[in-house]
């Protein structure tokens, strides 16, 4: 018998695309960079418009998560723990019985 010759490589299958060039991320503009002081001057963007780089959509957007981040923080602020604790509580009781988790216990079971 002659010995067969070894090729080498790995084997190459159909709809395999792994030796195809894979495309480039593009960088994306780091919005972070833009002052939260810029979005919440708003004398400044109703006389000319500002040259840092975002749509208005972008800006009303940032506003929007601004004005949302404040009003979470306020109402975090605004009971200590204690009291939303109490609160917490008291919602509980108002609930009914029926959202009680069941008790499980493996004396019942054997």
């Amino acid at each position: 018998m002659a010995p067969t010759t070894f090729m080498g490589g790995k084997l190459k299958l159909k709809g395999d695309d792994k030796d195809k060039k894979k495309k480039k991320a593009r960088k994306k503009t780091n919005s972070s960079k833009h002052t939260i002081d810029t979005i919440t001057t708003p004398a400044a963007s109703a006389n000319e418009p500002e040259d840092d780089g975002l749509t208005e959509a972008e800006r009303k957007g940032m506003k929007f998560k601004l004005d949302k981040q404040m009003r979470d923080l306020e109402k975090v602020t605004s009971l200590s723990h204690r009291q939303r604790v109490e609160q917490f509580n008291e919602d509980l009781s108002k609930l009914s019985e029926h959202n009680d988790i069941p008790r499980v216990s493996a004396a019942g079971n054997g």
